[in-house]
């Protein structure tokens, strides 16, 4: 009967030192948006694997089936491709099939690999996270460089319009238009579940009106600018996620000049060579391709007459891409603001990349614009038993529970070589700006000490 007192006498002393004040916290409803998150993975095989069942069992279907794993529009006669509205479905498909890509990759080797090299919770999150951008943007920048190297309009932007509106296409050039597309829809949809970033907008509007070009683009046989557009950006979308790995693995002299390449290629190919391609569709689409009408079979000019009396020849591609394709000085400049906006936020982004660089260099640190809104806390014994340490809760939190290190059963925990214990919350911990919470936290490298 003593031991049985004793035992809960240490018991409710032990509560009173690890329990938070106003009680026991209740558990935390998981919400939809978590539970997508949490489920990526099951969620997108899930749906793959039943369409593949139908497509098996039921032979009837594979009419309807086959769209979601196959290119479609095959011409074997002439052995090319040609575009038509089932690459819907494969666009769908291959965006079901990124988002289990990528939910495996970081949950099952990125994140296992950042703990690996003693990366805490948070950033193993964003070592993960970057090493993704990096697999995916290296590998189609790699296949879009092939394509526009083994290419007749490699070097001459204005052979670009030379072969317009011609549609056959490449069956590589076709499932690489495609999964890029279908990358930037399921972008759309990552930054929508995930955890929102402050430029949750900036990344919107610029996945929005990609994803918009890049499709339009595609229904009016514009493949081969969209092939240099693609190679001229994704080029930069690698390379800074490589910095951040290096700054996130401790490399720093590596990340600085990681970083330099980052921000002289994003020079050079955002800012100088997209102008030059802009410049050379302004002067060259009237001069290599004459405004009209063209046949969207053969590509040749039905007629010089490039605004019909009817305002829908804008959208005759859209509605039947057997419809004919008209080009004229307005569709030019539709086609030109698209690429104007894209160029619009590439400055913007690059002002805040400059603004943290000089920050750097000048001061010897500096805060990321583009960072999470909250920083994921870990503190270690040492900085623990420093004193008390307090937490900056958001407004309405509840106060995180203050661990005493003298609380009975905490040592013994200690002295059997177990984990130690942490202090964690999701506040703000205060601290100076030499903290170094500084460049490529989401951009850009620290300065070496």
């Amino acid at each position: 009967m003593t031991k049985e007192i004793s035992t809960s006498s240490q018991s409710a002393e032990l509560n009173v030192y690890v329990s938070s004040p106003n009680g026991p916290r209740a558990a935390k409803e998981t919400t939809f948006r978590e539970w997508v998150v949490n489920n990526q993975i099951g969620i997108s095989l899930t749906i793959l694997a039943m369409l593949l069942a139908l497509h098996n069992l039921y032979p009837s279907l594979r009419p309807y089936t086959q769209p979601f794993f196959e290119l479609s529009y095959y011409n074997q006669s002439g052995d090319y491709y040609v575009q038509g509205w089932d690459d819907v479905y494969f666009v769908i498909s291959a965006a079901l099939a990124l988002t289990a890509v990528r939910a495996f990759a970081i949950e099952w080797i990125l994140r296992p690999l950042a703990r690996s090299v003693g990366l805490k919770r948070k950033g193993s999150v964003r070592f993960a996270e970057q090493g993704w951008q990096v697999m995916y943007y290296s590998s189609v920048w790699a296949l879009g460089l092939y394509l526009w190297k083994n290419s007749y309009y490699w070097g001459d932007f204005s052979a670009i319009w030379r072969e317009w509106p011609a549609r056959p296409l490449s069956g590589l050039m076709k499932w690489y238009l495609l999964v890029e597309l279908a990358f930037l829809v399921q972008q759309i949809f990552v930054i929508h579940v995930e955890e929102r970033r402050k430029d949750h907008y900036q990344m919107l509007t610029h996945h929005v009106i990609t994803s918009t070009l890049l499709s339009s683009a595609y229904v009016y046989g514009f493949y081969n600018v969209s092939n240099v557009v693609l190679c001229l950006m994704d080029i930069v979308d690698f390379l800074l996620p490589s910095a951040k790995i290096l700054k996130y693995l401790g490399f720093e002299n590596a990340c600085n000049v990681a970083f330099a390449v980052f921000m002289g290629t994003w020079v050079v190919t955002r800012h100088y060579l997209y102008n030059v391609l802009w410049s050379s569709i302004y002067k060259n689409v009237p001069a290599v391709m004459p405004y009209g009408c063209y046949s969207s079979a053969t590509g040749e000019m039905t007629s010089t007459n490039a605004y019909p009396d009817a305002f829908a020849y804008l959208f005759a591609p859209f509605r039947s891409l057997d419809n004919p394709i008209c080009m004229n000085r307005s569709i030019k400049w539709i086609f030109l603001s698209f690429l104007l906006s894209i160029q619009a936020l590439s400055i913007v982004w690059f002002t805040m990349i400059v603004r943290v660089a000089y920050l750097v260099v000048a001061k010897g640190n500096a805060e990321d614009t583009r960072s999470d809104d909250e920083e994921d806390v870990e503190i270690s014994d040492e900085s623990a038993s420093n004193g008390n340490v307090r937490l900056a809760a958001k407004e309405g939190a509840i106060p995180a529970p203050v661990v005493n290190e003298s609380a009975p059963g905490l040592d013994r925990r200690r002295s059997n070589g177990t984990a130690p214990v942490r202090a964690r919350g999701h506040g703000r911990i205060p601290f100076d700006q030499s903290d170094r919470k500084a460049l490529l936290g989401r951009i850009g490298c620290e300065k070496p000490t």
